[in-house]
């Protein structure tokens, strides 16, 4: 049996706004659970169940309500779902003013319980899937029961391919959620779940490489804007559906791996990255300070020195591209050879310098 009690204040509320006649819900007991007059809380209604019993609307007329226990003149009318009375509205006033447009609010609250029904049952199979996700992607649940879930939601196992996950600032509720699948353009029936408090997963239909980076910068895009923050997102590689517990984890690494400059990273693309993946912290800040530690916190020369490790063009070329000259850029780089003691051409320091400055960006 429904509990009226759940939605009988804002029905209440609702009607109130719409009429200028006292209004009462009751449950299927016959007791007043939301009411206008604050009087009748929890009062027995005895109109109430014989309203609900015939299934009709009835008037309280005078007579009636110095027979009933708990009336007063006016309406009441059964709500009524799926040919079971769940209980009624009630209004008070003269029987034949009522009349008017009691059928009308007995409609109009019979809409917002079906409602209301409805986002229940939506909210019901979503919290199904999400927990059918939740057993897919930790790979702690068997195969077998696995496929009889999906069967028993209805998931085409076919269809989906590949697991991301987007990191916000925030938590989504269902609505919200709704609302970023009607703004993307990856896939008609692409999945979007809140994984944890920052994280969304989305289960990703068959789409092309090519096809899914462009519309990931869009909805990234989309973002940006409505939350005015920085949003991360890990692409996993494609796998069978019952083995996107690795596309997870890849989704999980390629997360690890975005910066404020790259914000969408595909695993398949990851190589230095990989080998500096769930590095211990501790390790991280001995390894910076064993290699780029006495410029740590001098920006301007880690952009230098980051430029000159990447770029192979002339001395010249790069300060263009850093906007200053050719001999500042020259003075840089011997002051940044002086203060870390060690020869920056020697292609063994390039290499340790390198795997610095990108764990530096990673952490920093």
């Amino acid at each position: 049996m429904f509990d009226l009690q759940m939605i009988g204040t804002k029905i209440v509320e609702e009607l109130g706004v719409l009429i200028d006649q006292h209004v009462v819900v009751i449950d299927h007991n016959g007791f007043i659970i939301a009411s206008t007059d604050t009087t009748r809380m929890n009062q027995f209604h005895e109109g109430s169940l014989i309203a609900m019993k015939e299934k009709e609307a009835m008037h309280m007329t005078k007579e009636l309500t110095s027979k009933l226990r708990g009336v007063r003149e006016g309406m009441v009318m059964p709500l009524v779902i799926e040919d079971t009375p769940i209980g009624v509205i009630g209004v008070t006033g003269q029987p034949s003013e009522i009349e008017k447009y009691g059928k009308l609010v007995q409609k109009i609250t019979q809409l917002f319980v079906e409602d209301f029904l409805m986002r229940q049952e939506k909210e019901r199979e979503t919290r199904m899937f999400e927990f059918f996700l939740l057993d897919l992607l930790n790979g702690r649940v068997d195969k077998t029961l696995l496929e009889q879930r999906a069967e028993m939601l209805n998931i085409d196992t076919e269809l989906y391919d590949r697991v991301i996950i987007i990191q916000l600032e925030r938590r989504f509720d269902i609505k919200e959620i709704d609302y970023l699948k009607n703004i993307q353009i990856i896939h008609p029936q692409l999945h979007i779940f809140q994984w944890s408090f920052d994280k969304l997963v989305l289960l990703v239909p068959k789409v092309t490489r090519a096809h899914l980076e462009e519309t990931l910068i869009s909805f990234n895009r989309k973002l940006e804007k409505l939350f005015k923050d920085d949003i991360f997102i890990g692409v996993g590689n494609t796998q069978s559906f019952y083995q996107l517990k690795d596309s997870f984890k890849q989704a999980t690494i390629a997360l690890s791996a975005v910066t404020k400059n790259k914000t969408i990273v595909f695993e398949e693309d990851l190589k230095l990255e990989l080998l500096l993946a769930d590095l211990e912290e501790q390790k991280v800040r001995n390894f910076l300070s064993r290699t780029i530690g006495p410029i740590l916190r001098e920006d301007e020369l880690i952009l230098n020195l980051e430029m000159w490790l990447k770029c192979n063009e002339s001395l010249q070329d790069i300060a263009d591209a850093l906007h200053i000259h050719k001999n500042t850029l020259k003075y840089r780089l011997k002051k940044i050879e002086k203060l870390l003691n060690f020869d920056i051409n020697n292609n063994e320091h390039k290499v340790e310098l390198m795997i610095a400055i990108s764990l530096y960006r990673k952490y920093y």
